[in-house]
This record gives C-alpha cells, sequence and structure tokens, in this order.
C-alpha cells in the first residue's frame, strides 16, 4: 500500500538520475527495453508510484525499479499480445477483466475452480501479466482489484505454488496495483490452505486482503457489478474481446 506522504521531486530526481546513469555505465547484459527507458525519461508517474509503495525509500526504489526493469525484459512483457498466449487458458476465462469494484477500480479476476497443477504455470502467468499491463496502459498505472473466484473450488484446484508466483508477481513486479485482493465465496473446507496462504502475504497486503460471501459482497463490488454467481445482478458470460 502506498505511503500517505508523496515523494519530492527531488526525490523522484535521484531515482531517474541514478537509474539512467547506471544504464549508461553499467549497461546489462541484455539491454532494457527501449518503451521502459522512455517511460523512465518521459514521465514521473512510475517512479512516483514506486517510492509511494517504498516510503520515499530512494535506495530501495532504485534497487526494485532496477530489477523491475530487468524482468520486464527478460519476461517479454511488450512482446506478449493475444496471438502468442494460451488460447485455451485465454478463452476459458480462467484470468480475466470485467467490472469494476465500488472505488471504481476494475476487477481482475482468477477463476480458481478452473485451474489444476497440470496447467502450465508461465502460460497463466503470462495471461496475468498481459491483462495488468492492458488495463495499466488504459489506466495512467491506476489501482486494480484481484478478484479470486473460489465458487466452487476443490482441492483438486488448489495449487499453492501457482498462488504464490501470482502474489509475487504484485509484491514485486506491481506493488502499486492492489486495490483490494478480494477471497469470494472460499469453501469451508479450503479454511486450512488459506491460512497458509496468508502466511505468503507481506504485511500491507493483508491490510487490504478481504475474505466475502454472498451476503457481504457488495460492501466491496456493488450489485450490479457482481456477477450472479457471486450473488449479484451482472449475468455476463466471459468472452475474449
Amino acid at each position: 500500500m502506498p505511503s500517505d506522504q508523496d515523494p519530492t521531486p527531488e526525490q523522484i530526481s535521484q531515482v531517474k538520475t541514478s537509474i539512467l546513469q547506471k544504464v549508461e555505465k553499467e549497461p546489462p547484459a541484455e539491454p532494457f527495453h527501449p518503451n521502459d527507458l522512455k517511460r523512465i525519461t518521459d514521465s514521473d508517474l512510475w517512479i512516483t508510484k514506486l517510492l509511494q509503495v517504498y516510503d520515499c525509500d530512494v535506495e530501495k526504489c532504485i534497487t526494485r525499479l532496477w530489477d523491475n526493469l530487468a524482468w520486464r525484459k527478460s519476461f517479454g512483457v511488450y512482446d506478449i499480445t493475444e496471438q502468442n498466449l494460451n488460447q485455451e487458458f485465454l478463452n476459458d476465462g480462467s484470468i480475466f477483466v470485467h467490472n469494476k469494484d465500488k472505488d471504481g477500480k476494475p476487477l481482475l479476476i482468477l477463476t480458481i475452480n478452473k485451474h489444476s497443477k497440470s496447467r502450465n504455470q508461465e502460460d497463466l502467468l503470462r495471461i496475468l501479466v498481459f491483462w495488468i499491463e492492458r488495463l495499466q496502459r488504459d489506466s495512467s498505472l491506476d489501482k486494480i482489484t484481484i478478484f479470486m473466484d473460489m465458487t466452487g473450488t476443490g482441492l483438486s484446484n488448489l495449487d499453492l505454488d501457482f498462488i504464490k508466483s501470482i502474489i509475487g508477481v504484485f509484491e514485486t513486479k506491481y506493488p502499486y496495483v492492489p486495490n483490494y485482493i478480494l477471497v469470494h465465496d472460499l469453501p469451508f473446507l479450503l479454511n486450512a490452505a488459506f491460512k497458509i496462504v496468508k502466511t505468503f502475504l507481506p504485511a500491507e497486503a493483508l491490510k487490504i486482503l478481504k475474505v466475502t460471501t454472498k451476503k457481504d459482497i457488495d460492501q466491496y463490488v456493488d450489485k450490479d457489478n457482481c456477477l450472479k454467481i457471486w450473488g449479484g445482478n451482472d449475468d455476463y458470460v466471459y468472452k475474449f474481446a
């Protein structure tokens, strides 16, 4: 969660200058993507968001931004297109975006009952990053609510390694993104497993983690933005577009 304190222009400039000087003097073995470097030179937004998350700790921000630049290049963030994603996972609603929470933030929905350990985790993470990047481009790095739909989920769907990977993506690659983490309709038989999941979460994420049911989901998502399966009024059926 971001700090209440906004970074100063001097702090932003310090991060920007340090990164750009390091790129020039100690270039990485795999050059950073020019689009990411342009994001740094042409705007203060990305650095501002990171400084807020890291409580205006300039050195920490420099280290994490450098690591992020390296990850984005190696993961091929800018190379991901709908054509080169796993088409089965893209079209079956495993991960998709629909509607908004009560704060007006998009819902990034993970349908856990579609998952199994046999599914290729890298393919799913590429779809996750595809949706995050798509939302971020459209919203000037605004927040997103992660909606883990546990409706009808059984033990066979639970993959702790996959959940740890999702948490890692948001914790280290997009730390400024989560508005809420909503875990909806958690089956009783998964309560013990969920306690394990909570141990993976950093303290700041635990503050925005909410377990919801059909009775109280409208505290975070109003009924018209809730699918009927969640107890709302929306009869939407996912179709990639």
